[in-house]
């Protein structure tokens, strides 16, 4: 079983350290174990029954209120917003609050059958749009780092690695396209999920794209590129950055290929973007930088 400091229990359910101690105060929410210095710490369970009791505040329940229900009563409650209409707000929230349940618990049985019955109720692009892609960024897989411990981090990406596979290899390659992607991450880079989730939707919309994958050195790059002329370039800045590597890698791109657009993802500190850098922090975006309103149906 993993072990969580409150700060673990504070970026996994998004709820303020603050707020959970004064819920173990005054309602007896959680009952942490100690350390034997007299430290704070909590389990899987504890992680289950917080992201539970954050799906009933969703649902307009009060704290004072599930804090009285046993554990198999907030079960129920779950299980009854899962099995109401999945369009609502609070079932999307309940479905994503039982993958980080299940990601946290390392539990594989319960990802796929929870990603099963999201495609079958919802569709395979709902699926990737409403309950995967939150779940990304509430993971900090998408645009940033540390919201998992590293073993829940590794165990997530290669589930949804397989899915986005998977997802890809149902999709036609695009015959004509007046875009030609290119998505890489440089050498230092190694965390490639919204990467590859941004190759899936590029190609859902129509659009040829070639995909480098991460720790990729400069002049392979440069050698692709040369053969594949690309009218984009795509790359994310995942893990902590040093100072100005982001800034200094995008301006090595803007020099070394002045007919493509450059564009990228996530942090890269506080330098000023040039006008010929699109920077792309939402699937909105990017479908507003394809050029599309709304993806592909296929």
């Amino acid at each position: 079983m993993s072990t969580y400091s409150i700060r673990d229990l504070e970026r996994i359910t998004s709820t303020r350290a603050h707020t959970i101690r004064i819920w173990e105060q005054r309602y007896g929410l959680l009952e942490p174990e100690r350390t034997e210095t007299n430290i704070r710490y909590y389990n899987d369970d504890h992680v289950k029954k917080l992201l539970n009791v954050c799906t009933l505040l969703g649902r307009g329940m009060k704290i004072s209120h599930i804090s009285q229900l046993t554990n198999a009563e907030i079960r129920e409650e779950i299980d009854r917003i899962i099995a109401e209409s999945p369009e609502t707000t609070e079932h999307i929230e309940a479905w994503i609050n039982e993958a980080v349940i299940a990601i946290a618990a390392y539990d594989a049985v319960t990802f796929h059958r929870l990603f099963a019955d999201a495609v079958g109720r919802l569709g395979l692009i709902a699926t990737y749009e409403k309950i995967l892609y939150p779940l990304l960024i509430r993971t900090g897989l998408m645009w940033t780092k540390d919201a998992l411990l590293p073993a829940q981090e590794h165990f997530l990406s290669n589930l949804i690695r397989q899915k986005l596979f998977t997802a890809i290899d149902t999709l036609p390659v695009p015959e004509h396209s007046d875009q030609q992607w290119l998505l890489f991450l440089h050498e230092g880079e190694e965390h490639e999920i919204g990467l590859l989730f941004a190759y899936y939707l590029i190609i859902r919309a129509g659009k040829a794209a070639v995909y480098l994958g991460a720790r990729l050195p400069y002049p392979d790059l440069l050698a692709a590129a040369g053969s594949i002329r690309p009218t984009h370039i795509y790359t994310f800045f995942v893990s902590n950055q040093l100072e100005n590597q982001a800034g200094n890698l995008l301006g090595q791109l803007i020099r070394d290929f002045p007919d493509s657009r450059i564009c990228f993802s996530g942090y890269m500190g506080h330098g000023e973007i040039e006008p010929s850098v699109s920077r792309i922090q939402s699937i909105e975006q990017l479908f507003e930088t394809i050029g599309t309103n709304e993806p592909h149906t296929t």
